[in-house]
C-alpha cells in the first residue's frame, strides 16, 4: 500500500455533536524543541473571518507558541525562519468524509477490518507519513453485520476495543426519484436499532456518524441522538427545523455525488444526487445548519486491491475543487474555508488542537500563493504544507529556510 500526504493535510473523519461524550486522546508522536517561526504576508482567521497582514507564528515543537503582528512577536535567536510573507497562510484543514485505500475508510471501511485504525497508529507512532485521522472501522451493520438492538450494541463494543474513534451507521439505502422529483430513500435501520448503538457509543467515549440522504432513515437517526448527519440530500423541512432543533451538523460531501452523476441520470433524469443537493443546503445554511466540509473521497480498485483510475472524480487529491462548487452553490469563500477549518474542528471535538492558527495548537498550517477571499480556486493550488511543525511540502521558498540570524539552515 503506497500513501501520499495530500493537498488537505488534517483529514477529520467524522463530526462530534456538542453534547456527545469527549473523544479518546489523540495520541501524538514527541516532536523535537526546536524553534521555528513562519514570517506570513496574510493569515486566515476562520474566527473574523479576515485576511491578518504580517503575521509571525512561532512554533517549538509540534505546537504553536505564539501568534501575532511581526511588530510584536520576537523572533529567538537561531529559530528557523520560513519566508511566506508573499503567501496567504491558513490552518491545516479538515475532511469530514475520506474513504482511504484498502479497506481504510474514515467513514465506513469498505471490507470489515480495522485497517483504518492501524494506519493511525503507524502514522501517530511515526512510522508513516500521513495526515491526522479518526477512523471508524467498518460500518455498523453492513460490513459488521449487526441485527437488532443487542447487535449493535454488541457491534459498538467490538469498534471500541479494537480502537476505532467513532461508528459509521447506514441508515438509508436504495433511493429512487418520484417524477416530481422527490427522493425516495429506503430505511436500512431501525429506530430501536440506532438508539442502542447511540447510546453503547457514548458509554465508550464514541461517537456516532451516519450516511442518511432522507425518508425514514434520516428523521431516525436524528431522532435517536447521533452526532453527525452526513449528505441528508433529502432532508424536508421538517428535518431541517428537527436538525437546528438539536443543533445536530451536516457533513455535506460533493465529490461522490459527482462521481455518480452519469448514473445517476441514466437512471433517473432529469434527476439525480448532484442537481439535489445545492437546493438541500442552500436551505441548511439559511436555517443556520453547520455544514461541515467532507469530500466522499475515494478510491477506485479494479477488484483485486489495485487503483486503476486515477483520474476519478472523487479520487484522492481533488478535495480541493469542493471549494469553488460551494461557493458556486451559495456559500461565501468564507464560509466554506470555515466548513472544513473552525466548523470541522468543533463538530469532533478539536477546537482546542485544530481549525485556527492560534498559541496551544498543533503547528498545521498551508499556504497559497494567492488571497482565497478572492479567488477561492487558490485552494486547488497548495504551495505549502506542514503537519505537527514538520514540512511537508514547500513550494514558495526558494532558498533554504533561515536562522533569525540570516544562516542556512
Amino acid at each position: 500500500m503506497r500513501l501520499k500526504a495530500g493537498l488537505i493535510t488534517i483529514v477529520g473523519l467524522t463530526i462530534l455533536l456538542a453534547s456527545a461524550p469527549p473523544p479518546r486522546v489523540w495520541s501524538q508522536t514527541p516532536q523535537g524543541l526546536r524553534v521555528v517561526a513562519v514570517r506570513a504576508g496574510r493569515m486566515f482567521d476562520p474566527k473574523s473571518g479576515i485576511n491578518v497582514p504580517d503575521q509571525v507564528v512561532l512554533i517549538r515543537g509540534d505546537r504553536i507558541t505564539d501568534v501575532g503582528p511581526a511588530a510584536r512577536v520576537q523572533i529567538p535567536a537561531g529559530a528557523r525562519v520560513i519566508d511566506l510573507t508573499k503567501a496567504t497562510v491558513l490552518p491545516g484543514l479538515i475532511d469530514g468524509h475520506v474513504h482511504l485505500y484498502t479497506t481504510l475508510v474514515t467513514q465506513g471501511s469498505h471490507g470489515g477490518n480495522y485497517a483504518d485504525v492501524e494506519l493511525k497508529k503507524e502514522i501517530d507512532n511515526g512510522r508513516l507519513q500521513g495526515p491526522r485521522l479518526l477512523p471508524a472501522g467498518p460500518i455498523l451493520g453492513a460490513e459488521l453485520p449487526a441485527k437488532g438492538p443487542d447487535a449493535f450494541r454488541a457491534g459498538m463494543r467490538d469498534l471500541s476495543q479494537h480502537g476505532a474513534d467513532h461508528a459509521k451507521i447506514t441508515t438509508t439505502g436504495m433511493f429512487s426519484f418520484k417524477p416530481n422529483g422527490e427522493m425516495v430513500n429506503e430505511p436500512v435501520a431501525t429506530l430501536d436499532e440506532l438508539k442502542a448503538a447511540v447510546d453503547e457509543a457514548h458509554k465508550h467515549g464514541m461517537f456516532v456518524a451516519t450516511h442518511s440522504y432522507g425518508g425514514p432513515g434520516l428523521k431516525w437517526a436524528i431522532e435517536a441522538g447521533v452526532d453527525d448527519i452526513q449528505h441528508a440530500l433529502a432532508a424536508d423541512d421538517t428535518d431541517i427545523k428537527a436538525l437546528k432543533q438539536k443543533s445536530l451538523p451536516v457533513t455535506a460531501t460533493i465529490l461522490d455525488l459527482r462521481q455518480d452523476e452519469p448514473g445517476d441520470l441514466k437512471k433517473f433524469a432529469p434527476y439525480s444526487k448532484w442537481r439535489l443537493a445545492p437546493q438541500t443546503w442552500k436551505k441548511m445554511m439559511a436555517a443556520g445548519i453547520r455544514l461541515g466540509y467532507g469530500s466522499g473521497a475515494t478510491p477506485v480498485t479494479n477488484g483485486q486491491g489495485r487503483i486503476f483510475n486515477t483520474t476519478c472524480q472523487c479520487s484522492h487529491g481533488v478535495q480541493a475543487e469542493m471549494f469553488p462548487v460551494f461557493v458556486q452553490w451559495g456559500a461565501t469563500p468564507v464560509y466554506a474555508l470555515r466548513m472544513a477549518t473552525t466548523v470541522n474542528a468543533e463538530i469532533i471535538h478539536k477546537q482546542d488542537s485544530l481549525g485556527t492558527i492560534e498559541k496551544g495548537k498543533f503547528a498545521d498550517l498551508i499556504a497559497v500563493a494567492g488571497d482565497p477571499l478572492k479567488d477561492i480556486t487558490e485552494m486547488q493550488r497548495v504551495k505549502f504544507v506542514m503537519k505537527g511543525g514538520e514540512i511537508v511540502k514547500n513550494e514558495l521558498t526558494a532558498a533554504p529556510p533561515q536562522t533569525s540570524s540570516g544562516q542556512p539552515k
